[in-house]
């Protein structure tokens, strides 16, 4: 007669660590099958994307808009629009003096136009952009026109009153720190701030 052998007893360290595992499994469980899955994720407003993107504090003035909108107050309205993207080194200096000299001067916002995407497309609104702009924006040496970033403008009642790309085009091995400094961005801030107090003075002047 062949005997089996017993096996031996579980060792009670053992059995704790199957009860724990099992009631922390059974919790999951239970915690799971309740959590609402189509709880609204909350939107970010578009001060704090701005800020995600450009990295300026999120008491910002910029709202984003699309070329449709864009074109829409070139042609008819009055604003002030900046054109960048945040792939462009170069528009993140620029977004925070354009902000800060604004904020100081009670501007409420500041349109935001993401060109990037529309440009590569052939947009349909994005060229008809360009087209209004036709005195402003840099020709290349193939006599092509085309929009940079970052550029600003500012217009009253559909006309453009206001301007400026100082660093859509810059030549030479220059970085966006040795370019900005303390006293240029001084000197910035005064022409920002000239361009603001036209576009505030002109329409104090209609009402």
């Amino acid at each position: 007669m062949i005997k089996v052998k017993e096996k031996p007893p579980m060792p009670w360290f053992q059995k704790v660590f199957y009860v724990i595992s099992f009631i922390f499994l059974f919790a999951a469980f239970i915690y799971l099958g309740t959590k609402n899955y189509n709880a609204p994720i909350r939107k970010l407003s578009d001060q704090e994307s701005f800020t995600q993107e450009y990295g300026i504090t999120s008491d910002n003035i910029y709202v984003y808009k699309t070329s449709q909108e864009v074109l829409e107050l070139l042609n008819t309205g009055s604003g002030i629009i900046f054109f960048a993207f945040p792939e462009n080194e170069w528009s993140h200096v620029y977004a925070d003096l354009l902000n800060e000299v604004g904020k100081s001067y009670g501007i409420d916002e500041i349109w935001y136009y993401n060109f990037y995407k529309d440009r590569n497309n052939d947009n349909y609104y994005y060229n008809n952009i360009v087209r209004i702009l036709n005195a402003y924006v840099p020709v290349t040496d193939t006599g092509e026109k085309d929009l940079y970033a970052p550029s600003f403008v500012i217009v009253r009642e559909g006309e453009i009153i206001g301007y400026d790309d100082e660093t859509s085009i810059v030549s030479g091995d220059v970085t966006v720190d040795d370019y900005w400094t303390m006293e240029k961005q001084q000197k910035k801030k005064v022409e920002l701030g000239v361009l603001f107090q036209k576009y505030l003075s002109e329409g104090s002047h209609e009402e």
